[in-house]
């Protein structure tokens, strides 16, 4: 184990890792947008239903002394003056009753207002109710009966209208609801970014080296950077089943250096374990990049002069022969089931000697990897091999990488940026230890900084607890072929 394991964070700031946190939050975005616009609805609905819409109608009363004289500073005063005595006789009983009896209703709930327009002789006549028709009804009423009323107010003004009321088109309130609602968005926005960005953070997976140091209870072996696939028709319809191994032209130096780094630790580790030569390749969880891995270590083995051969055990869902865009000749099942000759494709342009599995995959791979024809296989695998790298399935989904484990030296676990909880990588560690193979240690795979490349796929990795989900595995249906036991002992034949 890593002495400097299990350190511990001084501040939340500390854990925290920008490119994954501005990542999730944008993969959270729709939702947060989404939950913003809810409640902002909720609120617009909440006040239109509780708070009750008011509607206005008003009009204009030109005001003008009765002394005949037509100036102007006499009828700009009998405006001031008849303002004040209109608004008494607009709140008098004398015309609610007149109004009442005109609209036929016995009483009425109404806000009525005068006021003067400044320096006018001007007077605004304003009516002010929960119902439009309501409102058009009394202001038309109160047009009709004014002068009635007035007559026995006051002598020296009469009014006349120069405008005639308007129709009420929408309530009053309508612009304050927006208001509000636009509000409530911008605030349930902040608040759920806050509430994302702490889940975020608080999500307990590998989000860097420190990570890998503090979470997991094994050694840390190296990272591999994140380099996106090639963008080329080929790539675009593999989906997943595609990866840059290191003798890509697109691989960068800093690529294959770690590669170098890491396989130069499980040689040192190999022969600390006494010339351990099966390494055992496998994750948690599906789309951690361990098939890629293990060609790569594989393939950098082969580089540094150790005749290497890379076994795709992975029989339910083979991806070896998509990566070297190799033809499966013959699988790994048919070779127990009808030869004695192990069959090895070989690399041309590297050296590196296959065995592969048929893409179609097989429902019983469980059985396959577990039987003595697939243990005597691997022993003589060894004898013609300095390394045998197997590529195995997700520990998470089924029995095969356990059943592999029995044969193998060491083992290696991939841990994907950003995607496993550390809790099911140290359940993962538990379970490779109870093996006579040796644990080598962790690979942080798809290593990513806030000016690295995007990320691929994050959302994938589910509630996976002790290992009980099978994930896209469980699609039996597709596999049709079987392997049987062999009782023979197998031959190698390389092409």
């Amino acid at each position: 184990m890593n002495s400097n394991k299990r350190n511990t964070y001084n501040t939340i700031f500390d854990a925290i890792e920008p490119y994954s946190l501005v990542t999730d939050l944008l993969k959270s975005l729709w939702a947060m947008v989404l939950g913003a616009l809810t409640v902002a609805m909720l609120v617009m609905m909440f006040f239109q239903s509780s708070s009750q819409q008011s509607y206005t109608s008003s009009t204009i009363f030109a005001v003008m002394s009765k002394t005949g004289s037509g100036n102007s500073y006499n009828n700009v005063s009998a405006a001031s003056s008849m303002a004040s005595d209109f608004s008494s006789i607009l709140q008098s009983d004398l015309l609610r009753k007149k109004v009442c009896e005109d609209i036929g209703v016995d009483s009425y709930e109404a806000t009525i207002t005068s006021t003067v327009i400044d320096e006018t002789n001007l007077l605004n006549l304003s009516v002010t109710s929960s119902s439009p028709q309501l409102t058009y009804q009394i202001i038309q009423s109160i047009i009709k009966n004014y002068s009635s009323v007035t007559q026995y107010v006051s002598n020296n003004a009469v009014m006349e209208v120069l405008q005639a009321p308007n129709i009420p088109a929408g309530g009053n309130n309508t612009t304050n609801y927006k208001g509000r609602a636009k509000r409530a968005f911008g605030i349930t926005f902040v608040v759920l970014l806050a509430v994302f960005a702490i889940l975020s953070v608080r999500h307990d997976t590998i989000k860097s080296e420190s990570d890998m140091y503090a979470k997991v209870d094994a050694d840390f072996l190296g990272s591999i950077e994140h380099v996106p696939t090639p963008l080329t028709w080929k790539n675009v319809f593999r989906h997943r089943k595609s990866g840059v191994l290191v003798n890509d032209v697109s691989a960068s130096f800093g690529y294959t250096e770690n590669y170098k780094k890491i396989a130069a630790s499980l040689v040192k580790k190999s022969e600390k374990y006494g010339e351990a030569k099966v390494i055992l390749v496998v994750s948690v969880a599906e789309h951690e990049g361990k098939s890629t891995v293990a060609a790569n270590l594989a393939l950098t083995l082969q580089q540094q002069g150790y005749s290497t051969i890379l076994v795709d055990g992975d029989l339910r869902r083979p991806s070896q022969q998509t990566l070297f865009h190799k033809k499966v000749k013959t699988s790994i099942p048919d070779m127990l089931k009808l030869s004695e000759e192990i069959s090895l494709e070989t690399d041309r342009s590297t050296g590196l000697r296959l065995l592969l599995s048929d893409p179609e995959g097989y429902v019983n791979s469980t059985d396959i990897v577990s039987s003595h024809a697939f243990k005597r296989m691997i022993e003589a695998l060894k004898n013609v091999a300095d390394y045998v790298v197997i590529d195995s399935p997700p520990l998470a989904l089924m029995a095969d990488a356990e059943a592999m484990a029995s044969v193998s030296d060491m083992s290696v676990l991939v841990v994907q940026y950003n995607r496993v909880l550390a809790g099911d990588i140290n359940d993962a560690i538990d379970s490779l230890k109870g093996y006579h193979c040796h644990m080598a240690g962790c690979i942080l795979n798809g290593l990513h900084t806030i000016s690295g490349p995007v990320s691929g796929v994050y959302g994938g990795y589910g509630t996976y607890g002790n290992y009980g989900h099978y994930g896209a595995y469980g699609r039996y249906g597709k596999y049709g072929r079987n392997g049987t036991k062999s009782n023979n002992k197998a031959e190698v034949k390389h092409e």
